[in-house]
């Protein structure tokens, strides 16, 4: 506007340095504070001296914090940089376009393709776009800058990262980057078992160990001795191994063929996982346990655990995932269909493990944190699922997405989420599935895996900027009064998966058009396969893992697994026992 300007007045307090930047009106600005006043293209522009007098506005209505790693161009040396930007707003802005003003404010001043390069072009970038219409509802912004001390700096994501403003070099993908010091032999044998485990109930020859692992033989050959001799893994008839399965609640059988089980036993409810410790933490859940292991020399196994969680009788699965990717995907749909042949009872179907959040960089409510728990409800067209097959551009140039979806036609677990919400709505401390956490972690406590909650600060989030570039966002802030749970957040959402949306930028306008509120991995042949064999009632419980698909924090993941494997067996207490209600 004509009789505004935008004033920026800097100073220092301690190791910390304050930009403040505000929109005034001209006659609200002190002349005598003033030490320039931009002319030309930049007019409207107006820098105070340090330290000048400006009114204390108290704490601000939203903060977006981010880190900067960056190298010193004339030392070399690495450092950390912590930066907030604080928000202040016109009277009446309500929460959502706060969080909306914020979150582009912070995008278009990390944009790649005009990064500024110094100081002075980085808090220009930041007046220029206070002065923007599209910001008007942002009435102050405080940058504030702090240098993170080496001992407390956290590791680097290990991506480029945009900052080579302030006369600084990118780091390129080194920097504070962890570098794994273990022997070779204790890093193979965790490579051996986490492909072991990928692949359970298939075995595995040494021969493929080795391509796999792209380890010396001798050395995986040593490693799979050690495993064995631990009880990890079971060497099969055919020289090969397979993950040996460590329950001392579960009867375990190796067969050729499945033994028949009488009709009135026949589980009803199957759940359908993809990773080892997702099994186990569903597993857990389970009473009266007997898992079968169908295996075979060559070609894919099977592996079917029967048990009860409260009066209905499951069966678990694990999809085996091995080889190339698309493959196993496929695969995948052969294992749900011969699981569905083989029990031919089932009701409903769960999928259930670990997936990854949606991120929502400045709105607290929105946004899912690591060890939450997202169940799938139908949006306003029905569907749960959303699976993209290609990305297109219409004549108009605009993107457009080939989509597979999914919603049951049965509609009894929805109705069972919705009631969910509803008492959480009014009973927001209401969790009973925290107690089969607890059990689970007992049951677990002896296994590999670390089936605990990882400490807050272990929950790191990342914001790619396009370009292979990414900067670390402190999470948004709880708003005064709302307390951080320790505990799982129940979520309800439509998830989504496809491997033309893997990129951040597509992802998120994916995420944003057709409201998704977690990634998964590929379960859109699972789907197929389920749909296809008439099965109308399905369901997704995933905690969450990482903020892309769930399959790469492996830290989070065994946690996400057991908290989504508790919250099915909540849902699954509170399904009516069709079969008892027939007797």
């Amino acid at each position: 506007m004509a009789d505004e300007e935008v004033v920026m007045t800097p100073s220092k307090r301690g190791k910390v340095t304050h930009i403040k930047i505000e929109r005034k009106k001209k006659q609200q600005v002190n002349p005598e504070d003033v030490v320039h006043v931009a002319g030309g293209q930049h007019q409207g522009l107006v820098v105070n001296r340090p330290d000048a007098a400006d009114e204390d506005l108290g704490k601000p209505q939203l903060q977006l914090g981010f880190m900067c790693f960056l190298v010193d161009q004339k030392t070399d040396e690495q450092y950390v940089e912590s930066r907030k930007l604080k928000f202040w707003y016109v009277t009446g802005c309500d929460y959502y376009n706060q969080v909306t003003t914020a979150y582009e404010f912070f995008k278009e001043l990390v944009r790649p393709e005009n990064f500024p390069r110094d100081y002075v072009g980085f808090i220009k970038k930041c007046m220029k776009q206070m002065q923007s219409d599209r910001y008007k509802l942002a009435r102050k912004i405080d940058l504030e800058v702090e240098h993170v001390d080496a001992e407390d700096a956290p590791m680097s994501p290990g991506h480029f990262l945009p900052l080579e403003q302030f006369g600084l070099e990118n780091i390129n993908g080194v920097g504070f980057n962890k570098v794994d010091t273990r022997p070779i032999e204790e890093i193979v044998r965790e490579k051996l078992l986490t492909v072991l485990e990928s692949a359970y109930p298939n075995v595995l020859s040494v021969e493929d160990l080795v391509r796999i692992t792209a380890a010396d033989a001798a050395v995986v050959n040593m490693q799979l001795q050690e495993l064995q001799a631990r009880e990890l893994i079971q060497p099969m008839e055919n020289g090969g191994f397979v993950r040996r399965v460590l329950d001392e609640k579960t009867e375990v059988q190796m067969v050729k063929s499945m033994p028949m089980i009488a009709t009135n036993l026949q589980p009803t409810i199957a759940i359908i996982t993809a990773q080892y410790c997702e099994k186990m933490a569903v597993d857990a859940m389970m009473e009266s346990k007997t898992t079968y292991v169908r295996y075979k020399t060559e070609g894919e196994s099977n592996v079917y655990t029967t048990g009860l969680i409260g009066e209905h009788k499951v069966v678990t699965t694990k999809l085996p995932a091995i080889g190339h990717y698309r493959a196993a995907q496929i695969s995948s749909g052969n294992t749900t269909t011969r699981l569905l042949g083989t029990f031919q009872n089932i009701e409903h179907v769960f999928l259930v493990g670990c997936s990854g959040s949606v991120p929502h960089f400045t709105d607290y409510y929105k946004h899912g944190r690591l060890g939450d728990v997202v169940i799938s409800t139908c949006d306003d067209r029905g569907y749960i699922y959303y699976y993209c097959d290609k990305i297109m551009q219409d004549k108009e140039g605009q993107i457009q997405y080939q989509l597979k979806t999914f919603s049951p036609r049965d509609l009894e677990l929805q109705r069972l989420a919705e009631k969910l919400r509803d008492t959480l709505h009014h009973e927001p401390n209401y969790a009973p599935w925290e107690q089969y956490i607890e059990e689970g972690q007992e049951l677990l406590q002896s296994q590999e895996q670390d089936y605990t909650r990882p400490v807050r600060a272990k929950d790191r989030l990342y914001m790619g900027i396009g370009e292979g570039q990414v900067i670390e966002v402190q999470h948004p802030e709880a708003p005064d009064g709302e307390a951080i749970r320790e505990s799982p957040t129940m979520r309800f959402g439509v998830f989504g998966a496809g491997r033309p949306v893997k990129s951040e930028m597509s992802r998120h306008d994916f995420a944003s058009r057709y409201g998704i509120t977690s990634f998964d991995t590929e379960f859109d042949q699972v789907l197929e396969s389920i749909v296809g064999n008439r099965k109308d009632s399905f369901m997704f419980v995933r905690g969450l893992a990482d903020y892309v698909d769930g399959s790469k924090n492996k830290e989070w993941q065994p946690y996400a697994a057991l908290s989504a494997a508790a919250v099915v067996k909540f849902i699954i207490m509170s399904l009516r026992n069709h079969q008892l209600e027939d007797l």
